[in-house]
């Protein structure tokens, strides 16, 4: 009886770790986010749970921060997840959360392969990722969380069969719905997710709708606000779409005072909706700003666009 209440408490203490680290990871409050992984992993090193959850700690930080100086841990630690999930199924652990942590290895790494154009390697990740999401719910159907996975899937048959009326699957929308209502773990990744996807269907007031329980729940986020101010700018709601990159870069000069691109980006957002708005004043000073900032390739099309409005407003 002792050994079971033992076994009780560090399954409750592992899991509080899980959901401690995913709030720290989304507050951006990353070196607090990885100290709590590891802790969960002194628990329980032979659970693929905090591995993803490092793996995904560290693609948010190298997305946010505009860097792939992380790329070697990110790779490590998604190749340690499939490594642990594999494991545990074949050694006929037939839980379904086992296979949601498999399906999330496979996926981060996906994504992360595809943004950096690794196309062919970057599909065959997520094939697995596919198949793996779809068995987690073969397994448990309550499993929430990996219906994020179904819903990207079959998002991505929406877009491929849009232009064939009577073949368009709308399946995705109720599915990710899921993941972001009763999702245990993949919650907010879920919710970051519809919010883009709805961007992408140009919906964009309902986009900025969800992105605000985001940046509600997460005030001094970067990243969910930079989702935020694609659906203003796409309203055209260029006051709500000013203050948002006011307080981006307000945020950016505070935590990332060395992301010259970071800074340039906001200060180039804030530029275009000075310039909506008529304010050519403060446009113009928010892009001899940019053009002051240090130079570095991947500010480079940053200072041409600042450059380009400069000549829009003399002319």
């Amino acid at each position: 009886m002792i050994f079971f209440f033992l076994i009780l408490s560090a399954d409750v203490q592992f899991d509080s770790l899980i959901q401690q680290g995913i709030h720290y990871s989304y507050s951006e409050k990353y070196e607090e986010a990885e100290a709590i992984f590891r802790k969960a992993i002194e628990i329980k090193p032979e659970d693929p749970a905090p591995y993803l959850f490092l793996t995904s700690l560290y693609g948010l930080y190298m997305a946010d921060f505009s860097t792939d100086s992380l790329e070697k841990k990110f790779f490590a630690y998604s190749d340690t997840t499939v490594l642990i999930s594999e494991r545990k199924i074949s050694s006929c652990d037939t839980s379904a959360l086992v296979h949601l942590w498999l399906a999330g290895g496979y996926g981060a790494r996906a994504f992360y392969k595809v943004q950096h154009k690794d196309i062919f390697s970057g599909v065959q990740d997520v094939v697995k990722s596919i198949k793996e999401f779809h068995k987690a719910i073969e397994i448990d159907s309550s499993l929430f969380d990996a219906y994020i996975g179904v819903a990207g899937y079959d998002y991505f048959k929406h877009r491929l069969f849009s232009y064939i009326p009577w073949t368009e699957d709308s399946h995705w929308e109720s599915e990710i719905k899921l993941a972001c209502e009763q999702g245990k773990y993949l919650k907010i990744v879920a919710l970051a997710c519809y919010s883009s996807l709805l961007i992408e269907e140009e919906r964009f007031a309902e986009a900025s709708q969800v992105a605000t329980q985001l940046v509600s729940k997460f005030p001094d986020s970067r990243t969910f606000r930079w989702i935020r101010v694609k659906s203003y700018c796409g309203m055209e709601k260029w006051e709500l779409a000013r203050d948002e990159y006011e307080k981006l870069l307000e945020l950016t000069l505070v935590g990332q005072p060395e992301n010259f691109y970071n800074i340039g980006s906001c200060r180039l957002g804030l530029a275009k909706a000075y310039l909506e708005l008529g304010e050519t004043q403060r446009c113009k000073a928010q892009c001899e700003e940019i053009l002051n900032l240090p130079d570095n390739p991947k500010i480079k099309k940053v200072k041409q666009e600042a450059k380009e409005i400069l000549t829009e407003i003399k002319l």
